[in-house]
Order: structure tokens, then sequence, then C-alpha cells
């Protein structure tokens, strides 16, 4: 059996008692190379090359959503052979894999329910979905979130609340991943503030469950927050859960004339009045509050940038699903109030075909 695990956690012994358990219970362990903030191709090989005779009866992976990624990716590449560098489609013929554990660390990515799995290449994203991937069991210990310093904790669940926000905007939607979604933005808009304060037993337990459940809803596909969040980490290095938490109230404002009905309903949820607008200044105080940059300008991103980002969101990080067409000219709008942190113009300036 191999572990998958953070390179942090095998440093600090983490993974210890669990190997230990694996082992009393007479499975061969091997332990791979330890995974980093963002998982690149040479990972994935690195681990493979770990399994003496190259094959493994299954994985377990033990971390945030990058060691879960990299642990799919691994289970993938041991019966099939896959483009590492360049992603993989739903429609992908692929081979059965070895079956996959996933225990998150983290109340963020949920990885652990998902089809999708990411890799960093050539400064860029590649995003690898297949129903195949998606873990064959998630152990959910929210005591393993008790040691997140407090600015992790913030990044990983306004990441969990993009996906439930971004999937109930998204036109892929099923009943199933609405439900999920619902409940997730529920438990998370108040576990999330409480969470970010003092860790307790009662909102870690929460913000577990509200990870899992967006995880859950992500497989109706994120929109253009997650395009966004892409191209500004392409550019300084921050987080995906910062990135992502900065993009989302500019996703709201984008996607204002297809889904101020489906925002006026998360408002609702949660008990928030003033309807969409109110549930847009919610997400930008929360966002504030926890310590989130809210501008391009305040992490380095400058107006010569914004052109090419928005090429790229249209480009390289399309979403069909967008409530809204993506376009390069809107988003540049977009972007140029996003620049200098002025949500209230970009909520207001919709695009010519908004009308």
């Amino acid at each position: 059996m191999l572990v998958v695990a953070d390179a942090a956690l095998i440093a600090l012994g983490l993974v210890d008692s669990p190997v230990q358990s694996l082992g009393d219970a007479g499975l061969d362990v091997v332990v791979g190379p330890g995974v980093g903030a963002e998982p690149e191709p040479a990972t994935i090989k690195a681990l493979v090359a770990s399994l003496p005779g190259g094959t493994a009866a299954a994985i377990v992976a033990i971390g945030g959503g990058s060691a879960i990624d990299a642990a799919k990716l691994v289970a993938a590449a041991l019966t099939n052979e896959l483009a590492l560098g360049e992603g993989l489609t739903p429609d992908t013929a692929l081979a059965p894999l070895a079956p996959l554990a996933a225990i998150p660390t983290t109340a963020g990515t949920g990885a652990e329910a998902t089809a999708v799995a990411m890799l960093w290449h050539r400064q860029r994203k590649r995003i690898f979905v297949h129903q195949r991937l998606v873990p064959r069991q998630a152990t959910l210990d929210p005591d393993l979130l008790a040691a997140l310093p407090r600015p992790v904790a913030a990044a990983s669940g306004l990441d969990a609340l993009s996906h439930a926000v971004e999937s109930l905007l998204s036109t892929f939607q099923t009943p199933l991943t609405r439900r999920a979604a619902e409940s997730s933005l529920t438990r998370l808009a108040t576990a999330l503030p409480l969470e970010h304060e003092q860790t307790q037993p009662a909102s870690r337990n929460e913000m577990s469950l509200g990870a899992f459940e967006a995880g859950l809803a992500l497989n109706a596909s994120v929109v253009i927050g997650h395009s966004l969040a892409y191209a500004i980490a392409e550019r300084t290095g921050l987080s995906h859960g910062v990135t992502c938490a900065m993009a989302l109230p500019y996703c709201l404002a984008y996607n204002r004339a297809g889904s101020e009905v489906a925002m006026a309903h998360m408002a609702e949820l949660i008990g928030i009045a003033d309807g969409a607008a109110g549930f847009r200044a919610w997400v930008a105080d929360l966002t504030r509050a926890l310590g989130i940059p809210g501008s391009l300008e305040s992490v380095g991103i400058a107006e010569s940038d914004l052109a090419a980002m928005a090429s790229e969101c249209c480009d390289a990080y399309p979403r069909p699903n967008n409530p809204v067409p993506i376009e390069p000219e809107a988003v540049a709008r977009l972007l140029r109030h996003f620049q200098v942190g002025d949500l209230d113009r970009a909520w207001a300036d919709q695009p010519a075909w908004a009308a």
C-alpha cells in the first residue's frame, strides 16, 4: 500500500500513527516522497518510482488537496498512460484504478469527493477530470484541523465556500449538487467566522462536513471565479484558497445579470437581507474580515497585465457552464475594477449583452 502525504506532515511525524496502523493490519506500507504545495508531473513520477515493482494494491492520501490530487493521479498512472503535462478529459478511456482512500487534513478543496485533480506545469494549472478519480473512501476527522494556522484555515474554508457558491451558479448543476451546495453554504457561513477566531470541536466538525459537501457540489463544475483565481495564482504564487477568495466577489459581479435570483436564494439560505446585493456585500465583508487581499494591485498585478489575464480566462480556462458568456472584453472590464478593488463599480458596470 502506498501512502501519499503532504511533505510537512511527513516531516512532523504526523503520518507515523496511520502508517503503523496499516502495518499492524498486515499491509506492506510504502510512504512516498512528500507532496509540496503545487504538485507537478515530476511529483507523480517520483511517487510511482517509489513503489517496488511499480504497483500498489491500494493508495491512502493524507493531507490537503495537493496530496489528494497527487494520489489520484498516481492511482491513474499505475494502470494507464497519462499525459501529465496536458491534463485529462472526462471522455478519456481509463482502465480501473487501484482503490484510493482520502483523509483530508484541511477543510477546503473537497478533493476527497471530486472527480478533479490539478497539476502545475509550465506556469499553468493542468486540469484532470474523470469519474475514476473519485476516491473510493473519504475519512473525515475534524480533530486533524485543530493545529491549522488561522490564515490556512481561513483560506481553505473560503476555497470551500467558493466551491459551494460557484456550483450554485453553474448551469451544469443537478438536484444532488444543488442540495449539497446549499447545505455546505449554510454550514460554512456560520462555522467559518467562528473557526477563524478560535478553533472549536463543533465548528471544526461543521467545516469538515461543509468542505466535503462543497466537494460533492463541485462536480457541477465551478465558474469564472476559478478562472480568475488561476490567472492570479500564475502571476503571484498565492495559494489557491486565497486567489479563489479574492475572485469570488468579482465572480458574483460578473454573473449578476444571469444569477440575481440564485444569489438572492443564497442570501435567504444564510439569513442575509437585500437579496443578491446583500449576498455580494456579505461575501466581500467576510473575505476582508479573514484577511484576504481586496485588489489585484495589492498583490502586485499591474494594469498592463489585465488584457493577458482576460484572454487567459477565456482561452486557457473556459467555463461553458458559466451563467453568462465569458468574453475577453467583458472580463477585461471586470479586471479593471478588480485591479483597484472597486467592487461597487464592478457590480454596476454590466456588459452590453446583459441588457
